[in-house]
């Protein structure tokens, strides 16, 4: 008899304590949300675990008009291209499922030109007409901000058949003088 009461008390504790069943889910207002619990506005790949001779790395890609900074798994010894190869390739489906774009035109390429100590010369190829300036500097802020987080590099440089081009700065001058990844830091998602 005490078995059955207290698998008795156990069903009644069971069933007074369940999550309600509903039909359709309930939005959660972000202000809501424990603060514990709500995002850097940083979107983040998943963070790869680094093997023998590989590493992490620092890419930035677009969300909501601003810079955000995803992690990549490289080799140690190809870091620069590797993110100028990650660059190309875009943010991950799952990336752009949350929102994650580029800014780089769809036929871009960049090429390394020289490394001269912490500068980079990178070359440009690709078709920029028609883009919007809010585009044309999210796309040169991408590339310095993922470059420049390397960390034998300081500045980055734009050619275009050799010549040195004009890049837009995040308040909308132009220059041809080395880019430093404080020249895009307004850029970023806060």
């Amino acid at each position: 008899m005490r078995r059955l009461l207290v698998a008795l008390a156990a069903v009644l504790v069971l069933t007074g304590c369940g999550v309600p069943v509903q039909s359709s889910p309930d939005p959660i207002e972000p202000e809501a949300v424990p603060s514990q619990l709500r995002g850097s506005g940083h979107a983040s790949s998943p963070r790869p675990s680094t093997g023998p001779g590989r590493t992490s790395l620092q890419v930035n890609f677009v969300r909501n008009d601003q810079l955000v900074t995803l992690r990549r798994q490289a080799p140690q010894t190809a870091r620069l291209q590797a993110v100028i190869d990650d660059l190309i390739a875009g943010p991950s489906e799952i990336e752009q499922a949350n929102g994650v774009t580029t800014a780089l035109p769809p036929n871009a390429s960049l090429k390394v030109v020289k490394v001269d100590g912490a500068q980079v010369v990178l070359e440009l190829a690709g078709d920029t007409e028609g883009r919007s300036a809010t585009e044309n500097v999210l796309a040169v802020g991408q590339i310095v901000l993922s470059v420049t987080a390397l960390p034998s590099v300081d500045e980055v440089t734009f050619s275009r058949n050799g010549v040195p081009v004009e890049a837009l700065l995040a308040d909308g001058a132009l220059t041809t003088e080395p880019l430093t990844e404080s020249d895009y830091q307004s850029l970023r998602a806060r």
